[in-house]
């Protein structure tokens, strides 16, 4: 997975979708929503959310709320009150997304889903990048530059109290976390450890 950067890119550039990813799961994680946790078989073990990459090429994610299988004396969950449950926190993810910056799309199948992407550039309506900036969404168009806070433009005397996050910044804040980072193969700490 890639960690966003403020690299320059040409505007004919993709979006990475882990990006999308990573930044979907900060923000929930920030707000203390836990994430799902998956047993080696891939069953749920521990409820809560769930990101996975969009459409390849999109710069969208995914989001949805696990539980455990209802009916089982381990949980004591109904079928009723499981999808009572994913209703209720994926209306919650929607509405956390939404302050944060992020254009939500809720998805009303057999179960709730949100198709969540990243806020248009103002000056240009590219798909923007977000940026690791002290925990902040703070989203910025290739091509162009420009840079954006939720809906506000931020100019770059704004940024001047945020220090971005490089790499070797992000791997010494993060040596022996245990944050959620999916993966093709699922959620990996930030060493690599299934979790």
């Amino acid at each position: 997975m890639t960690l966003p950067t403020d690299s320059p890119t040409t505007a004919t550039s993709t979006p990475d979708p882990d990006d999308a990813v990573t930044a979907a799961v900060r923000s929930l994680l920030l707000t203390r929503h836990p994430a799902a946790r998956l047993d080696a078989t891939g069953k749920v073990a521990t409820a809560g959310f769930l990101c996975s990459p969009g459409a390849p090429g999109s710069a969208q994610a995914r989001v949805s709320h696990r539980t455990q299988f209802p009916g089982s004396a381990l949980t004591g969950l109904s079928f009723a009150d499981a999808a009572a449950e994913e209703h209720v926190l994926v209306s919650a993810y929607a509405d956390l997304l939404r302050e944060h910056g992020w254009s939500v799309r809720e998805l009303r199948t057999d179960r709730p889903r949100l198709l969540i992407s990243s806020p248009p550039c103002p000056e240009c309506s590219t798909p923007t990048l977000p940026l690791a900036v002290d925990g902040e969404d703070i989203w910025r168009c290739p091509p162009c530059g420009r840079r954006t806070y939720g809906t506000d433009d931020l100019h770059d005397e704004d940024l001047s109290s945020y220090a971005e996050t490089d790499q070797d910044d992000y791997e010494a804040a993060h040596a022996g976390c245990i944050q959620p980072h999916y993966t093709a193969d699922g959620y990996v700490d930030c060493d690599g450890r299934p979790l």
